[in-house]
């Protein structure tokens, strides 16, 4: 259900802005990860990249004059256009915009955008004036109306000497909205919890107990839950993190206040999460007092009093009500195998979750890919060969479906 039905032909509209150099790197984002990619290119495009770049990225012939006879494609803009899953145009001027907005088919990328039945997203990148002048404006929002999805630009230094909103957005994220556009959003409507990350316990200010999490596991469910659909809130302890900017991210740095975000969250009366995914390496102890000092080295103890934190999983198991929001829960251990199977077993009963799933330390801590064993309340038991944790996450993510 996950990535496999992710579809992977991609129509790259440039126009005419100085941003187009960024759709070199989109497109090299886009290839590396298996996309199909065929660029079309306005002239004016032309004068800010040279197409001979972006066919030697993407190993395609470059589309800019509809009537060429050379061209590979034969009836070119047609073919592109019933070939492609997506098209995304980055950058998209303000006359791209408009041509499009009122159906004029006066280039190669408008007459595609005409033509095509695929999903389309429009990146703009314009001065912040030409942004705001509600020509432009109206523009946008008539496209909106029509379907299609707008990537909004950042905010920042533009080009031409202004600050404000204009500048591209960035290839990475980009990237991301187009895999959204081209998968299965079987989690639309959904809303996802998923926490991530360690928790550091201040013995003062200098000093603190951790763990080895890298938050790695818990961004790529966050990316993934994304990409099929779902609306995803992520609480991070801290660790870097780099999701799609839709969504929501909430840092936290204690035990203590990672409790208090899930579970605002979980018994919000506004709008709980339907699905909780706690892939947070929780401390299981902090000290009983921190100082507000740095401890010197002479006056340091030689055994710190800790006291137990607060179990987050046991307690959102306790205190929702029947089966919502869904539970799934992690369990990281050393040793042999059935010694973890046993205690993720144990773990999933007296923590009331939906979904436990196991792995080993060694595996897992640190890296960009995971072995893991996913175990249901039904006792179904999957095992998921050592993979990159994007596609762990999707197998999680089709566990949680299944229930």
């Amino acid at each position: 259900m996950g990535a496999e039905r992710e579809k992977r032909n991609v129509a790259l509209g440039i126009t005419g802005s100085i941003a187009a150099y960024k759709s070199a790197e989109l497109a090299r984002l886009l290839v590396k990860r298996g996309y199909n990619v065929s660029c079309i290119m306005t002239t004016e495009a032309a004068e800010f990249i040279s197409p001979l770049t972006m066919e030697t990225i993407t190993g395609r012939p470059v589309l800019i004059d509809i009537f060429d006879e050379d061209a590979e494609l034969g009836t070119s803009h047609i073919q592109l256009a019933d070939w492609a899953d997506v098209l995304v145009i980055a950058p998209a001027t303000a006359n791209i915009i408009a041509r499009i907005a009122h159906g004029l088919a006066e280039c190669a990328v408008s007459t595609v955008a005409l033509a095509t039945k695929a999903n389309i997203l429009v990146c703009p990148a314009m001065n912040v004036n030409m942004l705001n002048n509600p020509v432009t404006v109206e523009n946008i929002e008539k496209l909106k109306a029509l379907g299609v999805d707008i990537v909004d630009p950042e905010d920042g230094e533009l080009a031409c000497g202004w600050e404000g909103l204009g500048r591209l957005a960035p290839p990475w994220e980009i990237f991301h909205r187009v895999r959204r556009s081209l998968s299965v959003h079987d989690f639309e409507g959904k809303h996802i919890l998923v926490t991530t990350g360690p928790t550091r316990e201040a013995i003062d200010p200098v000093r603190f107990i951790s763990n080895r999490s890298s938050g790695k596991m818990g961004v790529a469910i966050a990316r993934e839950a994304f990409r099929r659909g779902a609306t995803v809130e992520l609480i991070h302890g801290p660790v870097p993190v780099r999701v799609p900017r839709e969504v929501s991210t909430i840092p936290v740095v204690s035990a203590l206040e990672m409790k208090q975000e899930v579970m605002d969250r979980v018994l919000s009366n506004g709008n709980p999460p339907d699905v909780v995914i706690m892939a947070a390496a929780v401390a299981d102890f902090r000290p009983a007092t921190t100082s507000d000092v740095k401890v010197k080295k002479k006056d340091i103890a030689s055994s710190i009093p800790l006291l137990e934190n607060p179990d987050i999983l046991a307690e959102i198991g306790s205190a929702r009500k029947g089966d919502k929001p869904i539970l799934v829960g992690f369990a990281v251990e050393t040793g042999e195998l059935e010694d973890l199977i046993s205690y993720v077993r144990d773990k999933l009963e007296k923590k009331n979750a939906d979904i436990m799933v196991g792995n080993f330390a060694n595996e897992a801590l640190e890296l960009d890919t995971n072995r893991v064993w996913i175990i249901n309340r039904a006792g179904r038991q999957d095992e998921v060969a050592t993979t990159y944790k994007s596609r762990v996450a999707n197998k999680i993510l089709d566990a949680v479906l299944k229930l």
